[in-house]
């Protein structure tokens, strides 16, 4: 199941639903479902419009309240949106930025400090394999080992090719 077994805070309902009111679009709560989903693990949120469904991280949930807060109302904002201009809209577009405003949040599409959530048990961190020649020392980066390449130079030279395959780095710059 991609949601956690948790009912939310009845805070969370209460802050959709003053937003909800002040946008003018109070029907909605009784249709928008909120959920934590254990399987968010890079993305906060996620607002998915044909269902009227809101997807919070479980990481997110455990965050500062402030974060927790600006998250919902972002995708609530989604949801309102949609209900007022119907389907063609820009996600993030002029009329999700006065929604935002509306509500007294900055409309970020992402956070001006993705350091602000730390997700416990789950690394950021995502390994690089660097596949090297051994011969001419030509390398290249992937993120999972492929033990097809060659190198283009060396078996037109007429030899294997074949690359050494190791972990490299991660993406945040330190050696592994």
């Amino acid at each position: 199941m991609a949601a956690r077994d948790l009912v939310t805070p009845p805070e969370w309902r209460e802050h959709v639903a003053g937003w909800l009111v002040l946008w003018g679009v109070p029907h909605l709560e009784q249709r928008l479902t909120i959920s934590i989903s254990t399987r968010l693990q890079t993305s906060l949120a996620r607002c998915l419009l044909d269902r009227s469904e809101i997807r919070i991280a479980a990481f997110v949930a455990d965050a500062p309240r402030s974060l927790l807060r600006e998250v919902l109302c972002h995708e609530t904002a989604h949801a309102a949106v949609r209900e007022l201009y119907g389907r063609w809209v820009k996600p993030h577009g002029g009329e999700w930025r006065e929604l935002m405003h509306a509500a007294g949040f900055a409309p970020h599409v992402r956070l001006p400090n993705p350091r602000t959530v730390t997700i416990t048990g789950h690394s950021r961190r995502r390994v690089l394999w660097e596949h090297r020649c051994p011969v001419c020392q030509v390398h290249r980066l992937a993120g999972r080992p492929v033990y097809q390449w060659r190198c283009a130079d060396c078996r037109e030279a007429g030899l294997s090719g074949e690359l050494i395959v190791q972990r490299a780095i991660t993406r945040l710059g330190s050696a592994s």
